[in-house]
């Protein structure tokens, strides 16, 4: 990738400061080429009289002072994003501050107000997930922020002035032994107030660093087999037993616990009892993780606006046209077989078990023709392998975990014993009947590439009938020489027949 900008975000936080950069070229094409994290908690810094303190000034111009050294060596550097929330909020100084870092450091800060943070948020996931409704919740050091939308617009937005570190000083710092059900109290009554965060049964979507552990955490605990936190669910009854296993540990027993990252082995009590609250007075019956927040909002506005654009309209559609580009695919060649995917899964359709809903089995062969054998990038022998091991463990937004295993074993379908071998470590999150919907869009799929054989388009057309019972007969329709096509789909239509239990004719038909 040719890069020819870089955007550069700067994110100062209660709990942390983080320096991203980002390049991107000229297609807008983007990967992240630097992230750096300071843990410096600048809400423990706020005095009695809301300044921030000259040794919480001292650590913020540190950390901007060695982040600022980083971005002098780059090039190609369009923009500078640097902006503050919570703690810079409260910090009544906050004037003087930004003062001192601009003649310092040369950087110029933005502050945050409470709903731009949200609204930031919000952004991130309508561009990174397929979620289209839900509730967002990003816990910081000194504040939360929520939001609610529909149909990827957002309806509502508020700022809580408490955060995972603010709430562990006033409810855990002291001992207090019934410093849970305080907290809980207080936030049941705070968010109960805001009609429009109860009983609406939506996901809530978490961002942040204690989402993201808490997700972690789970994943670990399940022996979870999928690679990737981000659109990663957790039912709300494993949320609320995980919560409460982790009030019930003691601080060292945190801080040793697998997916925990030690700095947060405090705050987690707080912020976790946060989130649980929220999905439980919501109602919905999922919590989700985002891993892209704050920091991806800021910068989906600016890339997105040098595009013209509002919002990534479709983003599945956005991360196939990166997988394209990363891995070689060919437009033409995968468009082609899609088109004689379908005509093949429409004239077999009547053969379909009612139990695969037409729908959801036409977008999952749909995007699975998009990614096929993409795995070819590595090693064409064992293209099926590679495939599959890549879409299940590379990040993909825009698409559901099971939805990512469900495109993985029919884009990499070679044949069912094959099909079966990928799916054993994932017993718990893939049914046999659906299995058996992958094999036969897998099969449907691989009797179209072999349609395809030689990549010079030679088939027109794929037409269906019913002949007897069980038995189908397929019409392909080809211009100059299918030889290879024929070769390759005669030796491969059994497991098409396999996954129908029927028996298949194909005839070739030169126009």
């Amino acid at each position: 990738m040719e890069i020819v900008q870089k955007h550069v975000m700067i994110d100062i936080g209660s709990n942390s400061i983080r320096l991203v950069v980002i390049g991107i070229d000229k297609h807008y094409f983007f990967e992240e080429l630097l992230n750096f994290k300071a843990v410096a908690r600048l809400s423990n810094y706020i005095d009695a009289h809301d300044q921030l303190s000259e040794t919480g000034i001292s650590i913020l111009l540190t950390v901007l002072q060695r982040f600022r050294s980083i971005i002098s060596r780059e090039k190609n550097i369009t923009a500078i994003d640097a902006v503050a929330t919570a703690a810079m909020r409260k910090a009544k100084n906050r004037d003087q501050v930004f003062a001192r870092v601009k003649e310092r450091t040369g950087l110029t800060i933005r502050l945050l107000s409470g709903l731009k943070e949200a609204y930031y948020g919000y952004y991130a996931i309508i561009n990174s997930t397929y979620i289209e409704n839900g509730i967002s919740i990003d816990i910081g050091g000194g504040s939360t922020e929520v939001t609610v939308f529909r149909n990827r617009e957002m309806i509502h937005a508020h700022s809580f002035a408490f955060g995972a570190v603010t709430l562990y000083k006033t409810y855990y710092a002291g001992g207090d032994p019934k410093a849970r059900d305080k907290l809980e109290d207080f936030l049941k009554k705070t968010f109960s107030a805001y009609d429009w965060l109860v009983n609406q049964n939506l996901p809530v979507i978490g961002i942040g660093g204690t989402a993201r552990n808490l997700a972690r955490i789970d994943q670990m605990q399940q022996h979870y087999p999928m690679v990737g936190l981000h659109q990663y669910t957790l039912p709300r009854a494993r949320l609320n037993h995980l919560t409460h296993e982790l009030a019930s540990m003691s601080l060292s027993e945190r801080e040793s616990m697998d997916g925990l990252s030690k700095d947060r082995a405090d705050i987690i009590l707080p912020a976790s009892a946060v989130i649980n609250m929220l999905v439980k007075l919501n109602q919905g019956d999922q919590f989700i993780l985002s891993g892209e927040g704050l920091r991806e909002g800021v910068f989906y506005e600016w890339m997105l606006r040098q595009r013209g654009m509002n919002q990534i309209p479709y983003v599945l559609n956005e991360s196939i046209r990166h997988l394209r580009r990363n891995f070689n695919l060919d437009y033409h060649h995968t468009n082609y077989v899609k088109k004689l995917a379908f005509q093949i899964f429409d004239g077999i359709l009547p053969f379909i078990s009612r139990s695969f809903p037409e729908k959801r089995s036409a977008w999952l062969l749909s995007h699975s023709a998009d990614l096929a054998y993409l795995g070819e990038y590595v090693n064409n022998e064992s293209s099926s392998a590679h495939t599959f091991y890549l879409l299940t463990n590379i990040n993909i937004n825009g698409i559901s975990h099971p939805d990512r295993l469900a495109v993985a074993l029919i884009a990499s379908f070679k044949n069912r014993s094959k099909l079966l071998d990928f799916a054993a470590p994932f017993a718990k999150i893939v049914s046999k009947n659906e299995l058996k919907m992958y094999e036969t869009l897998g099969a449907v799929l691989r009797l179209a590439h072999d349609f395809d054989r030689t990549r010079q388009h030679v088939v027109d057309e794929v037409t269906v009938q019913q002949t007897a019972k069980k038995k189908l007969h397929f019409s392909v329709f080809y211009h100059d020489d299918a030889y290879f096509e024929e070769q390759a789909a005669q030796k491969h239509k059994k497991h098409v027949e396999r996954a129908l239990q029927s028996s298949i004719n194909l005839q070739f038909i030169k126009r």
